[in-house]
């Protein structure tokens, strides 16, 4: 099997070719090489934009590429010639998509008023009932062109990918993921608020949300075991954590980790504590979890990381 990683020296990209390499596979990593890489031995960097179709499909037929993964679709921008490249292969798919497509995230961002689903979310769950969810939206991650997210859209995506006969798709439904190298530092503002130990005063709104996460060496994991399972074809399947913990809880977690007594105390949004920017910026009545039980009954799916290995590593690239 040749596996080709679209944006693979990135944060999720370069933990997708290490757990491709201990399977004693050698992937090919796409990636315009602008920056520094750090890949495992046998991974083959290969120097290519994504939007250029004609670089991707001679890359792929030079190293009979028949398994792509995309770590970095975000609309059809910047996915159309990934998928064309793709299609000359007839061979597999594998799109990182996101929790962002249920019907959860359009309360939680006050572009539509769905019924709260409190449980976490199955993947024949509903999904968004509107499309490109960045648009007039200025809360977006940083370091990506404005009219990339103005076309951000996975669940446009996901369709476009399922519905083309010319290869086969599966559809990796991921949470936030954490972990080293994390440029959205997830867990940040847990982490320094716990070192400063004593007191801690969070939002009484942010305090009781719910919310997934994965690690990021767990959620790879997760994709190369559907980018090599033949069972996967066709499928669709959420990833994360097998429990789901509120921020009052993510300190607690992170105060054992680091051995620091502390007191949380949530309190009304007039006093503006920790992450009230968060509750000002989304209605957090709205749960964004997951349900990952098919990915681990149909694959067997299983973390390989400890979940106080990913913590205490998590806590050191904050730290550094």
């Amino acid at each position: 099997m040749a596996v080709a990683i679209i944006g693979g020296t990135g944060f999720i990209g370069t933990a997708v070719a290490e757990r491709l390499a201990l399977r004693g596979l050698a992937p090919v990593v796409v990636a315009r090489g602008e920056h520094p890489v750090n890949l495992p031995e046998g991974a083959i960097l290969e120097r290519a934009d994504r939007m250029d179709e004609a670089r991707l499909r001679d890359i792929f037929a030079t190293h009979r590429i028949d398994t792509v993964v995309d770590i970095f679709a975000l609309g059809m921008l910047n996915t159309r010639a990934v998928m064309e490249a793709t299609a000359a292969t007839g061979g597999r798919y594998v799109l990182l998509s996101s929790v962002d497509v249920y019907s959860n995230y359009g309360g939680l961002i006050r572009k539509e008023s769905p019924a709260i689903q409190p449980q976490p979310a199955k993947e024949t769950d509903p999904l968004r009932s509107f499309r490109f969810p960045y648009r007039g939206n200025p809360h977006r991650p940083k370091g990506v062109s404005a009219e990339l997210f103005e076309d951000y859209d996975k669940i446009v995506l996901e369709e476009s990918a399922l519905g083309d006969n010319r290869f086969s798709t599966t559809v990796i439904r991921a949470p936030m993921i954490f972990g080293p190298g994390d440029k959205q530092h997830r867990f940040k503002w847990a982490i320094d608020a716990v070192k400063k130990g004593g007191l801690i005063r969070l939002d009484e709104r942010a305090g009781k949300w719910p919310n997934s996460y994965g690690y990021v060496t767990d959620v790879a994991e997760a994709m190369v075991l559907a980018a090599l399972d033949p069972r996967a074809v066709g499928r669709t399947y959420n990833v994360g954590q097998d429990f789901v913990r509120n921020p009052v809880q993510w300190l607690l977690s992170f105060a054992v980790m680091l051995n620091t007594p502390i007191e949380v105390e949530t309190v009304p949004a007039a006093e503006k504590a920790l992450l009230f920017e968060r509750a000002e910026a989304t209605d957090l009545r709205y749960p964004l979890t997951l349900d990952t039980t098919r990915i681990r009954e149909e694959l067997g799916f299983v973390e390989p990381t400890a979940e106080r290995e990913a913590l205490l590593a998590t806590i050191a690239y904050e730290s550094a």
